[in-house]
């Protein structure tokens, strides 16, 4: 598997392509925004889902338009579907002063496995950034959405933030084994031993 990061967006969210190579398959992961980069990356692979790892605007603006445009479901845990299509909960009228919103048509439990291609793919529930927030655990990477992210966290004062179960779900992400990358919504790509020496949350 491989994946590739394309930033953009109304606060430079991090949107990602997780492919199996051997198949050709791909998921993309929390459309915040499509820009030609991404469009031109999507193009080259045959997308099975769209993944959410919350339902924060900035991490769903284009959901919709990707749905509509591959013909392939919108992916998030089973309590952020609401959360995703409420533009007060979301995030998208008090920060952007415009309504953003996207319907989830596929709802994950924790601990869910699923098949991107080839590589299998798991759904860890981790929230505290959101009550729905969810981490995609591959072989060689994480997905952790705005839960951890680049030698910080996601706040956790926002509608259906908790810092105790953020607290929680950090002690999820630390005891994964081996040294996978942590992609997360914002900022760089690190690693998991990275994050343990350099992120003072974790």
């Amino acid at each position: 598997m491989k994946y590739k990061c394309i930033t953009g967006g109304p606060i430079s969210e991090n949107c990602y392509l997780l492919i199996d190579e051997k198949t050709n398959q791909a998921a993309v992961v929390d459309p915040g925004f499509l820009n030609d980069a991404l469009l031109n990356e999507i193009k080259k692979y045959t997308v099975q889902r769209i993944l959410l790892t919350h339902g924060h605007f900035d991490h769903i603006w284009e959901a919709d338009r990707l749905h509509e445009m591959l013909g392939v479901p919108v992916c998030a845990y089973e309590t952020e579907a609401a959360f995703a299509a409420d533009d007060k909960q979301n995030g998208s009228l008090l920060m952007m002063y415009e309504s953003v919103t996207c319907k989830v048509h596929e709802a994950f439990k924790d601990g869910e496995t699923f098949q991107i291609g080839e590589v299998p793919v798991t759904v860890l529930h981790t929230p505290g950034h959101t009550a729905g927030g969810v981490s995609y655990i591959t072989p060689d990477a994480v997905f952790t959405g705005d839960t951890l992210m680049g030698y910080s966290v996601g706040r956790c004062d926002l509608p259906t933030g908790n810092s105790a179960e953020l607290r929680e779900s950090l002690k999820k992400l630390a005891a994964l084994s081996g040294n996978p990358d942590i992609c997360g919504g914002h900022g760089p790509v690190t690693t998991l031993e990275d994050e343990k020496r350099r992120n003072p949350y974790l």
